[in-house]
Parts: C-alpha cells; structure tokens; sequence
C-alpha cells in the first residue's frame, strides 16, 4: 500500500477502479460483492450478465451478452486482461476458473455452407477451478470440465473432460490428472 501512496498515479488510478467496481455493483447490478472491475471494461447488456462475488475483471474485459443470450460468472473467478466474452448463445464460468489474457469465448457461429450465413448460437459451459491460458479460442457448444487446464494458444472446438490437460489447435487432451504417476495421485 505504500507504494501506492509515493506514486499519486498510482493512487488516482485505485480511486478510478474503486469508482468502476461500485459503479458495476450499485448502478448496473451485475457484480457480486468484493468484485474489482478494472478499467476500460465493457458490459453491453449488463441485465443479462451476472457476475459472483469476489470475482476480478483486469482492465478492458468486453463483455456482451446480446438481447436473449446471459453470461453468468460464478464466484471468484478472474477474467484477465484483454477477455472478450460474446454470449448470445449463453456462457457460464464456474466458481474460482480463470481465464487467461487475450482468450475470446464465444457462442456465435455461422453456417458457411449456407449463401446467407445466419448466425448460429450454441452455449459454452466452463466448470470449476478450471485454468484458460492466455490467447485462447474457446468455440460455442462446448464443456470445459472442472479443474481443466487450457493451454495457452488453444482453440477449443469440442468438449474438455475434467481433470486434465488441452493443448493445441484445435485443442486435444494431452494429459489425465487421474492417471496414474500423475502428481496429483499420491494424495
């Protein structure tokens, strides 16, 4: 805290954030309580978009949940800096994951066979504790099971298992948290 007291930018900046989260809590009500939202940050829609407690939006996060779509973010998780978040088609983040810098999750598709493109919207369901590296492409119609790991860069085309690890373009489960020899299997 001290150094935000030798730096007045720095203090002008915690008085900006302070303003934006109680704005997002007390005027557009979508944020839970202890909820940080950070600068620059985007809600279009914010009466179908549902924010937990103690979640944190780093600064410019977009969030737009369309006219009949919802975005509901659980409690705890984090949204890093630079997350756009489309759900038209709906979106639900579990409590405690986070979403790494830059990803974009996105319900919306198009059918390209068809000569006038219609949009399309499938849900995207992300469960608990799971970890979405930065620069990730998370596509409509998919489930992240909990405690999955994105790794950075991925694109997520189909269904995530719980416990394990993706990687890759499109995204393909290299690891099992449950398999045996895994550090997590002597406990």
């Amino acid at each position: 805290m001290r150094a935000a007291f030798s730096n007045p930018s720095e203090l002008i900046r915690i008085a900006r954030i302070a303003w934006i989260s109680f704005s997002y809590r007390w005027i557009r009500r979508c944020t839970g309580k202890n909820t940080v939202v950070g600068e620059g940050t985007v809600v279009v829609n914010s009466a179908n978009i549902r924010i937990g407690s103690n979640c944190l939006l780093q600064d410019r996060v977009y969030l737009r949940a369309g006219l009949d779509g919802r975005i509901e973010i659980s409690d705890g998780a984090a949204l890093n800096s630079f997350v756009q978040m489309y759900g038209h088609g709906g979106i639900t983040v579990g409590k405690d994951s986070q979403v790494g810098p830059n990803s974009v999750i996105t319900t919306t598709g198009h059918d390209y066979r068809a000569s006038t493109l219609e949009s399309e919207y499938a849900g995207i369901t992300i469960g608990e504790r799971v970890w979405i590296g930065a620069n990730c492409t998370i596509i409509g119609g998919v489930n992240i099971g909990d405690q999955a790991v994105i790794g950075a860069g991925a694109v997520v085309t189909r269904d995530i298992p719980a416990r394990c690890v993706a990687v890759g373009v499109p995204a393909r489960v290299v690891r099992s948290f449950d398999e045996p020899g895994s550090a997590d299997s002597n406990q």
